[in-house]
């Protein structure tokens, strides 16, 4: 059948006389629940960027190139005139209007690990920017860039601790370079850590089936208000495009980090010298915490904070400030967010019976 094929002919459509078909102009009840999400996404939209990273190719390397250079991968920098060659393409966000823009560290650097020279910023509106990279963060996959713009159009972040599984959520950002694209789902789970292997020292995701792909990296994942929930950053997979199993970076966490990183290039973390491990149900009901989360201490570093305040291995951390808490990732990252010199009161068990110790934060090395 398919070797006949060739011989089809289309012919010009006939009238069909007497025949007339209905149209229903209006436009979708977007007052109506759930009808259309079109006017919230209208104005977040102009906020959220293509990131682009290239490499500048000399004159001479063009010479020797010659035709074996693809010209439909390069550009022009119309300003320097320079010739780029793509190397790397990302998403963003803008979240101040003087042009500071947050997207993934993965997006921004080289395979070396070094910050790539050139990043592209270019808006809805094909306005484009040389970005410059204020700071990288590889604990969390966290970059800020500085955009020479004013009065541009930002979005403004959410509690993410507020977040619920069943928020609606959507992601937005530029999949496989298709262009600027919105998938919708919801937060499937929260404080999504370590089993995601990720690998990143402070993982604390929002795990979303919002389809994102290659491309969204350091795109938004919005609420349904139309704030900055997350930031899109990884994706579990076993084809290389989205099964349902999304990651993004809660806001508080991308608040923490991207302060410091506009403000002084690096990340300042606390750290108390202690490392500790999840205590089981079991334990925990035998100590009349019921399903409380609590973490036993399993290493007390010798001259840090929590060994002068007198913690010992063996002891069960069950609050910190009076705040009860998950598990041990998320005391890790409590006590992360605090800056050297402040104080907290930690609350443990100690062979059955209650107690408290007040530490003194310490800064954490630099992660690189």
């Amino acid at each position: 059948m398919l070797r006949h094929l060739t011989a089809l002919v289309f012919l010009p459509a006939m009238a069909l006389a007497g025949v007339n078909f209905e149209s229903d102009v209006r436009p979708i009840n977007r007052v109506a629940p759930g009808a259309s999400y079109a006017d919230m996404l209208s104005r977040i939209m102009p906020a959220v960027v293509s990131i682009r990273t290239a490499e500048v190719i000399p004159q001479s390397v063009l010479n020797r190139l010659g035709g074996r250079i693809d010209k439909d991968r390069i550009l022009k920098d119309e300003k320097t005139g320079e010739t780029l060659m793509p190397t790397g393409l990302g998403s963003g966000t803008i979240v101040h209007p003087d042009g500071y823009v947050i997207t993934n560290r993965h997006v921004v650097i080289k395979q070396d690990r070094s910050v790539s020279e050139t990043v592209i910023v270019q808006l809805q509106d094909r306005r484009e920017f040389r970005a410059k990279v204020l700071g990288v963060d590889a604990g969390s996959d966290i970059a800020v860039l500085k955009i020479e713009g004013r009065n541009l159009p930002f979005a403004k972040f959410a509690d993410s601790d507020k977040a619920r599984v069943g928020d609606v959520v959507f992601a937005i950002g530029n999949p496989l370079d298709a262009g600027m694209t919105v998938t919708s789902g919801i937060v499937s789970a929260l404080g999504r850590a370590g089993k995601q292997g990720m690998g990143m020292a402070f993982e604390d995701f929002i795990q979303t089936d919002a389809a994102i792909n290659p491309g969204n990296s350091g795109g938004p994942l919005i609420d349904f208000e139309g704030r900055l929930l997350g930031m899109n950053t990884a994706i579990k997979s076993g084809t290389g495009g989205s099964i349902g199993l999304g990651y993004s970076i809660p806001a508080n966490l991308i608040v923490s980090v991207a302060t410091d990183l506009a403000n002084g290039g690096k990340v300042v973390r606390g750290l108390i010298g202690v490392q500790g491990e999840d205590l089981s149900l079991a334990e925990a009901t035998k100590l009349n915490l019921g399903k409380a989360g609590a973490v036993r201490v399993s290493l007390v570093s010798e001259g840090l904070p929590a060994a002068k305040a007198g913690l010992r291995i063996g002891d069960v951390i069950v609050a910190l400030d009076g705040k009860p808490f998950e598990n041990w990732n998320e005391l890790r990252l409590a006590i992360s967010r605090r800056k050297p010199g402040e104080v907290l009161t930690i609350n443990f068990i100690r062979e059955g019976r209650g107690s408290l110790t007040r530490v003194t934060v310490a800064e954490r090395a630099l992660d690189r």
